[in-house]
């Protein structure tokens, strides 16, 4: 069941959670414009199996979790994080796809003593500097041109291998549109993945067990970025995954679940 944390600065982050508190704590983090549904609840409930207390949560801007005033950067969204795992109790095994990858990576460089472990799935590390561009044209004015666009754009980074199947897509992005999608608030996020500064020479100050895991068919972050994160973290496993893209199918739990424990120091599952 879904709820509303209030947290410091008064911030309020919608979260969802798996399994009983008492267990060693996992946060997941979102990517771009992604709301907590996106994560597949078989993974999430997988976890909880395993004696983990699992937590999947809207980012700031997102779906139920409230909006946030720009300028902001992924540094601030790791700030977030970071008191969500306060409340709950720390440290954590922590988990981002694509944007939550990065915040992930974030969170470690700066709140080492909150992180235990660190799942890295389909993203990057920054390099370099960017500029922040303008504003995109909104490319939807209601629900239905929302729920074309989306299906679309999600149809478009699956690999080959992992092909959505179409009704679990049209409930996804229907999910997404009742639960409250805002443009403006991605565009924020979008432009907070730009304002930051680059992090990737700090990478090797990272020492909690790390896996990372990447489509080799991915068309919006190039495996090659999953290759260069196992250069810069010492100890990191890398898993590259055939005809996989920009994605984290319910399909290959199996992978995303053995990664996970892999961060958090436990034994594979066996079947």
């Amino acid at each position: 069941m879904e709820k509303m944390l209030s947290l410091d600065g008064g911030r309020t982050i919608c979260v969802e959670e798996f399994g009983n508190p008492g267990d060693p704590l996992i946060i997941h983090i979102e990517g771009h414009g992604a709301q907590l549904v996106s994560v597949p609840e078989s993974y999430c409930q997988r976890l909880a199996d395993a004696r983990f207390f699992v937590i999947r949560f809207d980012n700031r801007d997102v779906g139920r979790s409230s909006p946030a005033p720009c300028p902001y950067d992924l540094r601030d969204m790791a700030d977030d994080v970071a008191a969500l795992i306060r409340f709950y109790g720390s440290p954590a095994t922590v988990t981002g796809r694509s944007m939550g990858g990065a915040i992930a990576q974030l969170l470690a460089l700066d709140y080492p003593q909150l992180v235990s472990g660190l799942g890295l799935f389909f993203t990057y590390a920054k390099s370099s500097t960017q500029l922040v561009k303008p504003v995109r044209e909104v490319p939807f004015s209601n629900r239905d041109q929302f729920l074309a666009w989306h299906f679309h754009q999600i149809t478009e980074i699956a690999g080959s291998k992992y092909p959505w199947e179409e009704k679990r897509l049209h409930d996804l992005v229907a999910r997404c549109w009742q639960r409250g999608f805002s443009w403006e608030g991605t565009e924020r996020q979008r432009q907070a993945m730009e304002r930051t500064a680059p992090w990737a020479q700090r990478l090797k100050e990272i020492k909690v067990p790390t896996s990372i895991v990447h489509g080799e068919k991915d068309p919006v972050i190039p495996a090659a970025a999953g290759r260069e994160l196992h250069r810069l973290i010492q100890h990191s496993q890398l898993h590259l995954v055939p005809g996989m893209g920009h994605q984290q199918p319910a399909e290959a739990d199996d992978l995303f679940v053995q990664a996970t424990l892999e961060a958090a120091g436990k034994p594979a599952e066996t079947n």
